[in-house]
């Protein structure tokens, strides 16, 4: 997560640039956002008792991860200043912090967090960083806890045709499933990745399209992958 001022610059505008940039799919962004939270509550074997939502932005997740986990105390973390000043604004449900280097994650969240949630925040990190902050996150997780990451899959053209139409993804570098298999690996273990699969083939949100969903998860053809990784 590199110091990125153009994130400081969109903030107040975050929500509607998104949304523009989406285009006919733009109304289904919440349902996006209430999904990952559901799919990642649908994985959990546990009630985590703290979440940390990595590179939260403006705090888009917050109030889903608040509606599937009532009893988790959230904390959101990035290294836009003026991102988190707009998320403490709007949702107070969740204490948010400006952070600068990986060692603030474990300064700040040291015993406190049992589930990282990283969604589409990854390819925003150059490579060479990659290894430094995910280390940061397990360092902070406490043992036994997960780490739930989204990301776009870069097989799915509709995917790769709206990241590279989005302005604040021109500098941003997609990562293939494998890429981010082999990154957590060698951090958490090779013995880490409980789960891992593609998701979001349809943009509507009701049981039975998440059914289907769930049955494809094994099909490279999702907007986007995820990948489950405990700290044992």
């Amino acid at each position: 997560m590199e110091n990125n001022p153009e994130f400081d610059k969109i903030a107040d505008k975050y929500h509607t640039e998104i949304i523009e940039n989406l285009g006919s799919f733009g109304k289904f962004r919440q349902s996006t956002l209430s999904y990952k939270a559901q799919y990642l509550h649908y994985l959990l074997p546990f009630e985590p008792k703290g979440i940390l939502d990595y590179g939260c932005g403006t705090g888009s997740n917050i109030p889903y991860l608040h509606k599937y986990f009532p009893d988790a105390t959230l904390y959101g973390c990035d290294i836009s200043k003026e991102s988190v000043r707009r998320a403490k604004e709007n949702f107070r449900e969740c204490t948010f912090d400006t952070i600068k280097t990986a060692k603030d994650l474990i300064n700040i969240y040291k015993t406190k967090i049992d589930c990282v949630f990283v969604s589409t925040v990854l390819h925003h990190i150059p490579h060479c960083k990659h290894e430094e902050w995910l280390t940061g996150l397990f360092e902070t997780l406490e043992k036994g806890g997960y780490m739930m990451i989204f990301e776009h899959n870069m097989k799915n053209p509709f995917t790769k045709r709206i990241v590279k139409r989005t302005p604040m993804d021109q500098n941003a570098m997609m990562l293939n499933c494998g890429y981010c298999k082999k990154m957590i690996r060698t951090i958490f273990g090779s013995q880490s990745i409980i789960q891992h699969g593609y998701t979001y083939f349809f943009p509507w949100r009701n049981r039975v399209f998440t059914g289907i969903e769930h049955k494809l998860s094994r099909l490279p053809l999702g907007a986007q992958y995820y990948v489950l990784a405990r700290k044992c």
